[in-house]
């Protein structure tokens, strides 16, 4: 049987069946992502099949009395210097239109009751008793479908009448990156003739390892080679090739070369530092100061080869949602620690996965690692 998605699942209980309409009931975290203004990406986009299935009579939407007390206390914080203003109307306004809302009432406190304690994981109780809450008002009315992004909840629920959003939020990520963030669909032709990488290079600065080619090296020669490189080594790797133009010539002044297991003595801030000095950059402005300087960066990664490793034996105790965010987060790890490169000007970022190469467009890049960021729970580096 063909294995199903949590979209699928999703968008199967958004449907009107021969039992009737559907009846959904949403956590807090799920109705603030899509009522926020804007909106929380992205999980309204994942949340969207939901509540225009609500908008057009095709679901009921419910929430507990608990999911009201905490987002009122949010926008009760938010606007809290905002004299004169009272933010309850409006949010009841959009709950009551948009919402049925249950009571907790005694047979909701009992299943709040049983739900807390027989989930206890490493023989604690883990779920909160707000959470519990407003799990035990979904499974007490006998909702279609509870939806979630609180892992502990969706784990104490019962298989098959709860989906994790964070699950639907993993495959949104497939379905926007790597294709929708190309410049062009067609791949970057990569040169085999002409200088490349040289055999025994002489270094261009002691501390980056960073090595000077032939200044005749073009950039998209040097990808050849750097590809070749790239599939030795098997894991996520960056180069960056730093060029002048020199008349009406560009040559290539140095390469710098990046992989985790360097980060230590060659940490992605440094490479960056050397990157705006070639550039002349200025966070301040924003703006480069060598004009006849420019960046190409290949960044080598590869989802497939992440997802296989995590079918090593040793991740066996890891749950399959696990795997899958561990594996996205191997595969985007180049992105996370020089996302910043990725808009600097005069610079072009090429990804380079299974041996193909393709240019990437910088703003499109850009807004998805920020959604791929809350998605995998990245922190700000300090």
């Amino acid at each position: 049987m063909p294995v199903t998605t949590a979209t699928q699942r999703l968008q199967t209980a958004c449907r009107v069946t021969a039992n009737g309409v559907p009846r959904i009931g949403l956590d807090t975290c799920c109705v603030q992502y899509y009522i926020s203004n804007p909106p929380v990406q992205p999980w309204a986009d994942c949340l969207d099949p939901i509540f225009q299935a609500g908008v057009s009579g095709q679901a009921e939407l419910y929430v507990s009395t608990v999911v009201i007390s905490e987002l009122l206390a949010h926008v009760h914080f938010d606007h809290r210097h905002n004299a004169g203003y009272d933010p309850e109307l409006d949010l009841m306004a959009i709950m009551n239109r948009h919402f049925r809302i249950l009571d907790v009432d005694g047979p909701v406190a009992s299943a709040a009751g049983r739900l807390r304690g027989n989930h206890v994981p490493g023989d604690k109780m883990s779920l909160k008793t707000p959470d519990a809450l407003i799990g035990a008002t979904s499974l007490q009315h006998n909702h279609t479908l509870f939806v979630t992004n609180d892992c502990q909840l969706a784990d104490a629920f019962p298989t098959g009448t709860c989906i994790y959003l964070r699950d639907i939020a993993l495959e949104w990520l497939t379905n926007h990156f790597p294709s929708p963030c190309f410049a062009d669909a067609n791949p970057i032709q990569v040169k085999s003739r002409g200088p490349g990488l040289p055999v025994n290079p002489s270094s261009a600065t002691l501390d980056l390892g960073s090595i000077q080619p032939d200044p005749a090296a073009k950039w998209d020669r040097i990808l050849a080679d750097a590809m070749n490189v790239a599939a030795a080594i098997n894991e996520p790797c960056v180069f960056f090739v730093l060029t002048v133009k020199n008349g009406r010539k560009w040559e290539t002044q140095e390469v710098l070369f990046w992989h985790q297991a360097m980060d230590t003595t060659r940490p992605a801030k440094k490479v960056i530092r050397r990157i705006h000095e070639h550039l002349g950059y200025s966070r301040k402005t924003q703006t480069v100061s060598n004009p006849k300087h420019a960046v190409h960066g290949f960044l080598a990664t590869s989802l497939s080869h992440a997802r296989h490793r995590q079918t090593n034996p040793t991740f066996d105790s890891k749950t399959d949602h696990k795997k899958e965010a561990d594996a996205w987060c191997e595969y985007l790890d180049p992105f996370r620690l020089f996302s910043e490169v990725l808009t600097l000007p005069q610079t072009t970022c090429l990804l380079c996965e299974d041996g193909v190469a393709h240019q990437l467009e910088p703003p499109a890049a850009s807004t998805f690692l920020d959604s791929a960021a809350a998605v995998l729970g990245w922190k700000e580096e300090p």
